[in-house]
């Protein structure tokens, strides 16, 4: 398969997924899976990371995350995930680090909708202090301004992770309710899913994060925003 998109049959076979659920259904259609998920996923991958490298001029990684579910803690024990998930990230910088998620652009293609996001997961501990430090000195207004934008663009904003702000931020500062986030990013999704099938795709996607690159500038920054304000 030569397009740098997806085909109506990797739907198809997504929504057959989750009709069909187990390991002998998947073995069965393993060809398919190759054919429609596997390979096309490759291609359009590639394509994505090096447009958004041209957007937003970093060395662009990227990972595509397993079919296989990871069933050690959870009840539902079907085997597979129906959808397909992939992440883009700049490479290095100040976000390494154990169970950090740096900046980056999310994608999702599940088997009736797409559902993209741009931030970060979670912070790492130096990071999370960078960023809450941010928010005291000045650069509180210039996050909210560009949320409440993305927000009027059809962006979600990622619910809070603390029911109170951590130990030594203000209560009464004016964004305690931004303070109570350890990661931070906005999501939308987009019911046309014929948007990703043929070579259009990865401009399309691309496109449709274009919107969310002043946000993800102001993450990449958040070691220098606050360096610059001492």
């Amino acid at each position: 398969m030569s397009a740098a998109g997806f085909a109506p049959e990797t739907f198809a076979f997504l929504k057959s997924l989750k009709d069909n659920n187990a390991k002998d259904w998947f073995d069965a259609h393993k060809a398919d899976y190759q054919r429609f998920v596997k390979k096309p996923s490759d291609f359009f991958r590639s394509e994505v990371a090096r447009k958004l490298a041209e957007l937003t001029g970093h060395e662009i990684v990227s990972k595509q995350f397993r079919i296989n579910r990871d069933l050690r803690f959870s009840k539902d024990k079907t085997p597979y995930n129906t959808h397909i998930r992939m992440a883009f990230w700049p490479n290095g910088g100040a976000f390494e680090g154990r169970d950090a998620q740096p900046p980056s652009f999310f994608l999702s293609v599940e088997p009736d909708h797409i559902r993209f996001g741009t931030g970060c997961m979670a912070f790492s501990k130096p990071v999370l202090g960078s960023y809450l430090q941010a928010l005291e000195t000045g650069k509180g207004e210039e996050i909210e301004r560009l949320l409440d934008q993305l927000n009027s663009e059809g962006f979600d904003r990622s619910e809070p992770d603390l029911a109170k702000v951590p130990r030594g931020f203000p209560k009464d500062n004016q964004f305690a309710d931004l303070a109570r986030h350890k990661g931070l990013a906005v999501w939308k999704s987009i019911e046309d899913t014929d948007q990703l099938i043929g070579d259009a795709a990865p401009t399309f996607m691309v496109s449709s994060w274009n919107p969310t690159l002043p946000f993800w500038q102001w993450l990449v920054d958040i070691p220098k925003s606050v360096y610059a304000a001492k």
